[in-house]
C-alpha cells in the first residue's frame, strides 16, 4: 500500500496528452478543450465607433450657443464622408465615427433649432441645425478601434475547456472553426451479480447499479466519450473478455469492484495476466482498494464497488488524468500542500482528529458565514456506504494521518465539480 501523493504522481505521470485533433465548427465547440492557441485577424472593434447616440463633432470647434448644421446621418453599417467644414453629424450607437470627428455629443444634450423633430428617415434631418448645452471633450464617448481586441493578439490559449463567452469571444474576431483535442473514449463496466439496472425488479441481496449511471454522466461532463459495457457477471473468464473487448475499443478502461482479494473478485487477477497494475491500494479513506495499471498498454483504472468509494476515487485520480490527457491546461501543483486537486482553505465549523494511519478524505459542506467567510462544515454521516452524502455535499476535506483541529482552524477543501469550481451552499 502507498501513500495518496506517491499514487498520484504516478497517475499523473502517465497522462500523456493527446496529439489527436480536429476542426471543430465553432457552434459545436461549447465544451472542447482547444488544441491550438487562437490568435484574432482583425481589430475589435474594427473602427472608431460611437458608444452612444448624438452627434459627431469636432471638439475644438463647438462654442455653447452656436447653432451646426447637421451634414450627415450615420446608422451602424454605414461607410460616412469626412465631417464637412463647420457641420456636425447626427450618429448612432455602433455606427463608424467619420473622418475629422473626435467627439460625440450625446443627444440629450442637443438643442434643435427648428421646429423639425427627429425622425428615422434619411432625408428629416439634413436641413437641421443644432446647438448644444454641454462642451465636448476630445474622445468622448468614441471606442476605439482594438479597444477590445488588438490584431494578433491570443484571444484563447491552447489546453482551455471553452465557454459560452469564449465562443462569443471567438466569434467576434471572425473564426468559424477551430482545432480542438479528439475526446478520449473511457470503456467502462461494473462487476457484481448482485446489481440491477434501475427500473428492474430487485430480489432478496440484490441492489440497484449506481455506479453505472454516474460513471457515464462524469465521463460525458469532463468531454470525454462513454463507452458503456454494462455489468459483467462474476466469473474468471467473462472478466477477462470484458477487459480485452475494453481494451480493443476505448483509450482507457474503468471498472467498478472486483478489485478486493475475495473469491469472488476477478478484476485484479486478469488486470495483472493481461498486463499491469502499478498499485492496488492506496492509504486513503474511503478508496483504498483503487488500482491503477495497463491492459495491453491501455490505462486501466479499477475503482472500488462501494458507491461513495467509487466517486471518490474516480474524482481524486481518474478526473485530473482525463483531463490532462485530453490537453485540460490545469497548471496546479501536485502535491496537496500546494493546493493540488483545486484545495482552497476555509474555516473547520468542527472538530477532527484523524487518529488512523490513512489519509482521510471527508465529504463537507462549504458556505460563506455572515463575516463573508469560507467555513466548512462535516457531513454526520461519513460511512462509505452513504451515497446522499455525494450529492448533498459540495466538497472533500483531507485530513493527513495524526492531523487534528478545532472548530475555527484553517483546513483545505477539495471542490466536488469537474473542473475544479467552488460553489458555495447557501
Amino acid at each position: 500500500m502507498i501513500t495518496f501523493e506517491q499514487g498520484f504522481e504516478q497517475v499523473m505521470a502517465h497522462a500523456a496528452i493527446t496529439s489527436r485533433n480536429e476542426l471543430v465548427p465553432l457552434d459545436k465547440a461549447l465544451g472542447r478543450i482547444v488544441a491550438s492557441t487562437q490568435q484574432s485577424i482583425i481589430d475589435v472593434p474594427g473602427y472608431d465607433n460611437s458608444a452612444m447616440d448624438g452627434y459627431a463633432v469636432r471638439s475644438n470647434d463647438i462654442a455653447l450657443g452656436v447653432s451646426y448644421c447637421v451634414s450627415q446621418r450615420i446608422a451602424a453599417g454605414e461607410a460616412p464622408q469626412a465631417l464637412a467644414d463647420n457641420s456636425i453629424a447626427r450618429i448612432f450607437t455602433g455606427a463608424m465615427v467619420p473622418a475629422g470627428a473626435d467627439a460625440i455629443i450625446l443627444q440629450e444634450d442637443a438643442v434643435i433649432d427648428t421646429n423639425q423633430k427627429f425622425a428615422s428617415d434619411s432625408d428629416s434631418e439634413s436641413d437641421l441645425k443644432v446647438s448644444f448645452t454641454e462642451l465636448p471633450r476630445s474622445g468622448q464617448h468614441i471606442r476605439l478601434a482594438g479597444q477590445d481586441i488588438k490584431k494578433g493578439a491570443v484571444v484563447v490559449e491552447q489546453g482551455r475547456r471553452l465557454t459560452s463567452g469564449d465562443i462569443g469571444l471567438l466569434a467576434s474576431v471572425g473564426i468559424a472553426e477551430l482545432s480542438c483535442y479528439t475526446p478520449v473514449k473511457v470503456a467502462f463496466f461494473s462487476t457484481g451479480d448482485e446489481l440491477k439496472n434501475p427500473g428492474e425488479t430487485l430480489s432478496a441481496g440484490q441492489i440497484y447499479n449506481s455506479n453505472r449511471y454516474f460513471l457515464a454522466a462524469r465521463i460525458k461532463a469532463l468531454g470525454a466519450i462513454p463507452v458503456d459495457l454494462g455489468c459483467c457477471p462474476d466469473t474468471e473468464s467473462a472478466t477477462r473478455d470484458y477487459l480485452i473487448s475494453a481494451s480493443e475499443q476505448a483509450d482507457c478502461i474503468v471498472t467498478t469492484g472486483g478489485m478486493s482479494v475475495g473469491e469472488e473478485d476477478y478484476v485484479r487477477q486478469q488486470v495483472e495476466s493481461l498486463g499491469s497494475i502499478l498499485f492496488w491500494k492506496l492509504a486513503i479513506k474511503p478508496g483504498k482498494p483503487v488500482a491503477f495499471g495497463n491492459i495491453k498498454g491501455t490505462p486501466f483504472f479499477g475503482l472500488p464497488g462501494n458507491p461513495v468509494s467509487s466517486f471518490v476515487t474516480f474524482h481524486l485520480l481518474m478526473r485530473p488524468w482525463l483531463l490532462k490527457t485530453m490537453g485540460y491546461d490545469d497548471s496546479r501543483a501536485v502535491d496537496l500542500s500546494q493546493s493540488s486537486l483545486g484545495s482552497v482553505a476555509a474555516k473547520a465549523a468542527f472538530d477532527w482528529h484523524n487518529s488512523g494511519k490513512r489519509l482521510d478524505f471527508l465529504r463537507g459542506q462549504a458556505s460563506i458565514n455572515s463575516a463573508g467567510e469560507v467555513t466548512v462544515a462535516r457531513y454526520q454521516n461519513q460511512s462509505s456506504g452513504v451515497l446522499s452524502s455525494i450529492a448533498q455535499c459540495n466538497v472533500l476535506i483531507p485530513v493527513q494521518p495524526g492531523q487534528q483541529w478545532q472548530a475555527g482552524d484553517t483546513c483545505q477543501i477539495i471542490a466536488l465539480s469537474d473542473f475544479g469550481e467552488l460553489t458555495l451552499i447557501n
